[in-house]
């Protein structure tokens, strides 16, 4: 059985509870990008193996590594699946043919290409919403009632909202990732460094405040997520691949349920053609293998969760 910080979801991984529990301090490690090439994939597997620190993962449906979905239902039964909707990096799961606005002349999605591309309406909304629903099915053929949550590719669901929540709808997922963003827990003062940082930087602060309206959208529309996503690279001190990032946010965590990403991944070729972050992927890697993370979650009173427990 699948053991995490403090044993939870060994106890009863169905259970729901409310997130405004008093002084409760809880944390859903969810690794995105399982299935986005062998290197990503073996990855996040190993890091779940070894470390026992994640609790979650977001699925790319559209790589043939997708398939791997039922070994880690299999090995880790208590691991909640999500849908990492992609318009962005690789082939499509639909026929080229079927979804010509999202795909260039080889046939494969624009990457980098795709927020611009969306902002001019030059992406047909029609295509991009038969081809989330078939990274929808694909997924939900795999995990079946381990299906627990959709988020996007490079967070761009920001972009298209609305059909984000239809999609949601259509396939009765209940939960989503809260992109309402709380930074800067990685900096020794916290609330010192984010009051610097959106004094800083007024865009950024306008940015963050959109997305809670979106969340309180989400939640209006019956969805179910952390209170909010632990977003870290604002503070000036790295990124995920440093422990000491680690443990400060496990420090910094107020009383509540949160959500944190993460990306541990054997770089590729994969990787290489389609991701900017790319040699950091390892550096976390190296980090979520090792169950000291774990260790300090424990110390630190940080209860690790799945999406099961929202």
């Amino acid at each position: 059985m699948y053991d995490t910080a403090i044993g939870s979801l060994a106890t009863d991984p169905n259970r729901v509870i409310p997130t405004a529990m008093t002084g409760r301090r809880r944390l859903i490690v969810n690794a995105d990008g399982f299935g986005f090439g062998s290197g990503a994939t073996q990855g996040i597997i190993d890091a779940i193996r070894e470390g026992r620190f994640i609790s979650s993962v977001s699925v790319n449906a559209n790589f043939p590594e997708v398939e791997r979905v039922r070994d880690l239902i299999s090995e880790f039964p208590h691991i909640s699946i999500g849908v990492h909707l992609n318009p962005m990096a690789g082939k499509p799961c639909l026929p080229a043919e079927q979804v010509p606005s999202l795909v260039g002349n080889d046939g494969c999605l624009l990457n980098h290409q795709f927020p611009r591309l969306l902002r001019q309406q030059a992406v047909s909304l029609v295509e991009m919403e038969a081809e989330f629903d078939a990274q929808i099915s694909r997924v939900k053929e795999l995990a079946g009632d381990r299906l627990t949550h959709i988020d996007s590719q490079g967070n761009q669901h920001l972009a298209y909202f609305d059909l984000f929540l239809k999609l949601a709808r259509r396939w009765e997922i209940p939960r989503m990732r809260n992109n309402a963003s709380l930074i800067c827990l990685e900096a020794p003062n916290a609330k010192r460094s984010r009051l610097k940082v959106y004094s800083r930087k007024p865009h950024v602060w306008a940015a963050h405040r959109y997305r809670q309206h979106q969340m309180q959208k989400a939640r209006g529309a019956g969805m179910r997520m952390a209170d909010r996503l632990v977003t870290l690279g604002y503070a000036g001190v790295g990124n995920k691949g440093n422990i000491e990032n680690w443990k400060r946010v496990l420090k910094n965590l107020s009383a509540g349920t949160y959500e944190i990403y993460c990306h541990p991944a054997y770089p590729d070729e994969t990787l290489h053609r389609w991701s900017t972050y790319y040699d950091d992927r390892a550096r976390e890697l190296a980090i979520l293998r090792k169950k000291e993370l774990c260790d300090m979650a424990r110390a630190a009173g940080v209860e690790i969760i799945s999406f099961d427990a929202i």
